[in-house]
């Protein structure tokens, strides 16, 4: 085969190979938000150039098996800057195995870490315990335990609950109706002293705060 040849034929199978497309650059993020008692709202969403996302049809995600309907699918782009998101709840992070499936039928896998930011501090409210007592004969009073607290933090309160001295019947007694006058959560008995109230406030994203309360005749 002479040299001419040789070249010619080199320059064919030169031309003849095919040019790689260059990768596209397709990521998973997620935002996360803590809504109490140790749970979090997450979103997981795609991150790629607007062209990659073009040509996107749906993205399936697979959650952790303990979810109803692990594998979820979405298929609508909606928000710009949540590209393809899918919202859950749940208490702890884990790995979701995702498959992006292209308009003209190719498939990119990818794998996504959950991440959660730090949960908020736990700052006591403002609340405090108070009493009002009336004697109705030698020694027993008739006296009514409640909260004070903003009306902020009052809205947030859902039951207040009442210890009360072991020689009561039913010494536990918890109140969830914060009523409409200037003592909310009010619990009225009756009693032959003084002694401490042992009392917990339940708020409605989960927390408890605990409080103790002297009683005054």
């Amino acid at each position: 085969m002479s040299i001419a040849l040789r070249a010619a034929l080199l320059g064919l199978a030169i031309v003849a190979l095919p040019v790689a497309a260059p990768a596209q650059e397709i990521s998973a993020a997620n935002t996360s938000r803590y809504i109490g008692e140790r749970r979090w709202e997450w979103t997981v969403f795609l991150q790629a150039a607007p062209q990659v996302l073009d040509g996107i049809q749906c993205v399936e995600y697979t959650l952790h098996p303990t979810f109803a309907e692990p594998v979820r699918r979405q298929c609508v782009r909606g928000d710009p800057r949540l590209p393809f998101a899918l919202t859950a709840s749940g208490w702890g992070t884990f790995e979701i195995s995702i498959k992006v499936l292209f308009k003209r039928g190719q498939e990119r896998k990818l794998k996504h870490m959950l991440a959660f930011d730090a949960p908020p501090v736990d700052r006591p409210l403002q609340i405090q315990a108070a009493n009002v007592g009336t004697e109705v004969r030698k020694g027993l009073w008739e006296w009514t335990i409640f909260v004070r607290a903003p009306d902020a933090v009052l809205e947030q309160i859902r039951c207040v609950e009442y210890t009360l001295h072991p020689t009561f019947p039913d010494r536990v007694r918890e109140v969830c109706d914060r009523g409409s006058g200037r003592q909310p959560f009010a619990l009225t008995t009756r009693g032959w002293g003084t002694f401490e109230v042992h009392v917990r406030v339940f708020l409605k994203d989960g927390r408890v705060q605990a409080l103790t309360h002297n009683l005054k005749s």
